[in-house]
């Protein structure tokens, strides 16, 4: 995927969080946060764990046997076992969306869950509808180095 892609992804993501209506979270999966851990590069690893302690909630997986039984079905489609486990607990948290810009991830098991979709964050977010200029649900706080961009502004 090109830089530019990428960040379009990002910035698609962060429209997410301050301009979905309704309580928005981001949550992530138990493999997401054991990923994050195995970033070589510390600056990435702690850019990533930096979002992970403020920005986001985590829920363990409660029922790992079905999570693992899911995992073996989602891994005839693809051999990514990681993306495999996230979708399957993501389905056992009954969550509605993955959030993804990975293009195997997306292309082998976009379709495979009945009950969650793989989604880009840009197609997301162009699925709420959100009209240009509308008005963010909420806003960095002024001492958070986004108040005052605005690049991510709709």
């Amino acid at each position: 995927m090109s830089e530019q892609l990428v960040a379009d992804e990002k910035i698609a993501l962060l429209r997410l969080w301050f301009y979905k209506p309704g309580t928005f979270s981001f949550i992530l999966t138990e493999t997401v946060i054991s990923e994050v851990a195995k970033i070589r590069k510390v600056e990435r690893r702690e850019f990533h764990e930096s979002f992970i302690q403020t920005l986001f909630i985590d829920y363990p997986a409660r029922d790992h046997a079905a999570v693992q039984a899911r995992t073996e079905q989602f891994a005839e489609h693809h051999s990514g076992r990681c993306d495999c486990r996230i979708l399957a607990e993501a389905e056992e948290l009954k969550l509605n969306v993955v959030l993804t810009y990975d293009k195997d991830f997306l292309k082998q098991l976009a379709t495979i869950s009945a009950t969650t979709k793989l989604m880009k964050p840009s197609s997301y977010w162009a699925s709420l509808g959100i009209p240009k200029g509308a008005k963010p649900m909420t806003i960095p706080h002024h001492t958070n180095p986004l108040s005052k961009q605005s690049w991510w502004h709709w």
